[in-house]
């Protein structure tokens, strides 16, 4: 018996991207079990501007390459320089992200005392890790646009496993101080690897970024623009959503709540793995497939799965948060009954992000703008009823707003598939 090539290449993806989670998952858990809880809230910190810079890049543009390329993806000389002009944007945001991100981490770094050799040199090798982390998405972007799996799971594969031999180092060497500028290191170094594979199958392949001509590149540029425009505020927005409640315990907490946020944080790195797959197989299918109905039963059964899984992995919070919990260490034991809010949040966010991603690899990205008043009013109320004093009060802050997202996304989804749908079935009568 022979398997659909696409059920096998989801198991194939699917199979490497949990071993990609678990490698990723294990060096996020020994850091966790191993940094004490003062460094450890240095780390969480560090890792939250180094995604508040990362998301100032998006502003939309993360969600542009796929459209952008369209039925083309076969092209390896188009999607290379299609995406070539993407990431050009997105080096601009970066250095213009400096301007936000910088004066904060700088108010912050004096407000909770943090100073002293190791932590200059933590800061040192994140902001590393940020400037090399564009050149590994772009060329990830690239050979996921190409569907060239087996390059990015054995790059993916490689990386971690560095990675996790430099954070086993800095956590077991007597480092003392410097212990997170290893693990910070390790990042870095993993990158710098990860950025060498990809280059050398760059030539293995032959794949070569034709230069576009003025007509193209202006017609290139056009597109990211007229996709990008509707999502630039929300981009930003949801970014800022992603490490809010970090934001929140810096800012009203002390470093063991910021600690703890970090470490729950961990826990939700574990259920990423449904969205690897999508992102690597499903999505790419979306975004060349013609509209009729087999796209329709595409999107159905895939957030019919999706909703199935959230389910499931939900239950497991609620009946065994002890076993969760053993993950994150006995540092953080006297916080089990907040499992379930953990998940909630996690579940809830990824979920939006998965019915955003459908409608955008279609290019279909108007009305994103209204999501902005519309969970801000749902912030600024849970504020003004619960605050944000305590850990249950951060974390019911961030299902507030997970909860927000996913009902405007599943919104905007539900709304472009009935209209897709009436059009399909309004064809006969035009063509009548």
């Amino acid at each position: 018996m022979t398997l659909h090539p696409r059920l096998r290449q989801i198991l194939t993806v699917g199979s490497v991207e949990s071993i990609g989670v678990i490698l990723g998952g294990i060096s996020g858990l020994l850091i966790v079990n191993l940094l004490p809880k003062d460094q450890y809230a240095t780390y969480t910190f560090l890792v939250a501007c180094m995604t508040l810079m990362l998301g100032i890049t998006d502003t939309g543009l993360a969600h542009v390459a796929l459209p952008v390329v369209g039925e083309r993806a076969d092209d390896s000389s188009w999607v290379m320089a299609s995406c070539r002009r993407v990431f050009q944007k997105r080096w601009i945001l970066l250095f213009g992200g400096f301007l936000i991100v910088v004066p904060y981490w700088l108010f912050t770094t004096r407000d909770h005392g943090w100073a002293g050799g190791g932590y200059w040199t933590a800061s040192f090798f994140i902001l590393v890790a940020l400037l090399l982390a564009l050149r590994e998405h772009y060329a990830g972007t690239v050979f996921m646009i190409l569907r060239q799996i087996p390059t990015l799971n054995r790059i993916s594969f490689s990386s971690s496993i560095l990675r996790i031999a430099f954070v086993c180092a800095a956590l077991m060497l007597p480092l003392g101080g410097y212990s997170v500028a290893g693990v910070t290191a390790a990042t870095a170094v993993a990158s710098a690897f990860a950025i060498l594979m990809y280059r050398r199958a760059f030539v293995a392949g032959a794949y070569v970024a034709r230069p576009l001509s003025k007509p193209e590149a202006k017609e290139v540029d056009s597109r990211i623009f007229r996709i990008a425009k509707p999502l630039m505020l929300p981009a930003v927005f949801y970014q800022f959503q992603g490490v809010i409640t970090v934001f929140l315990a810096s800012l009203f907490g002390n470093p063991a709540m910021l600690a703890e946020v970090g470490a729950f944080g961990r826990l939700g790195m574990m259920l990423i793995v449904f969205d690897r797959v999508a992102g690597t197989v499903l999505f790419p299918v979306i975004a060349s497939a013609p509209d009729g109905p087999r796209l329709r039963s595409i999107i159905l059964k895939s957030h019919l799965l999706y909703i199935g899984i959230m389910v499931l992995v939900f239950l497991s919070s609620l009946l065994l948060p002890n076993w969760w919990i053993l993950l994150i260490g006995s540092q953080y034991k006297d916080r089990e009954s907040l499992v379930w809010m953990v998940f909630a949040a996690t579940l809830l966010i990824n979920g939006a992000g998965f019915a955003f991603k459908t409608v955008a690899a279609r290019g279909h990205t108007a009305r994103q703008t209204l999501i902005i008043p519309f969970v801000l009013a749902i912030q600024v109320s849970y504020l003004w009823i619960f605050g944000a004093s305590s850990l249950r009060a951060v974390l019911g802050f961030s299902i507030a707003t997970a909860l927000g997202n996913c009902i405007y996304q599943y919104g905007m989804l539900g709304t472009w598939f009935i209209a897709q749908r009436r059009e399909r079935q309004a064809e006969p009568q035009r063509s009548a």
